[in-house]
């Protein structure tokens, strides 16, 4: 695979999420960032906007834009850490279960497509391939 075909096919792999989480964005006026920061508070247990910075990598203020947006929805509760009144930690709301639990429906049939066909053995060294990948690009984004 040549670095044409690695890209193209991870254009194309978001053009096909784009297709099933977009119905979603709209219906939540939200943007694929603020999906994205969604997903992290939940699956990576992540509750601060720096966490957040370093696991994007998107500016200070994007982030903080996002956020203050998920805020004014009702998606996230923000509050001082009480051991260090600086940092704020972002806590889900009820109403934003909702919407993640819409795009883990729509993660689910991505995957669903993007996986028929492929054997277990071979997911699991994909598994490894991408691990490697992006731990790759996190080092040269440090």
């Amino acid at each position: 695979m040549d670095a044409y075909d690695l890209i193209t096919s991870g254009a194309q792999i978001r053009k096909l999420i784009t297709k099933y989480v977009e119905p979603i964005m709209q219906e939540y006026d939200l943007r694929p960032v603020e999906l994205d920061i969604l997903e992290f508070i939940t699956k990576e247990n992540i509750d601060t906007a720096k966490e957040i910075i370093h696991r994007i990598h998107l500016s200070k203020s994007h982030i903080s834009k996002s956020l203050e947006h998920l805020l004014e929805k009702g998606l996230i509760n923000m509050k001082e850490d009480e051991d260090d009144r600086r940092v704020m930690r972002i806590t889900l709301t009820e109403a934003s279960y909702k919407v993640i639990d819409k795009v883990n429906v729509a993660y689910e049939q991505c995957r669903q497509i993007l996986t028929e066909g492929v054997s277990e053995e071979e997911l699991q060294v994909f598994r490894r391939v991408i691990r490697q990948m992006n731990d790759n690009v996190n080092g040269e984004l440090e």
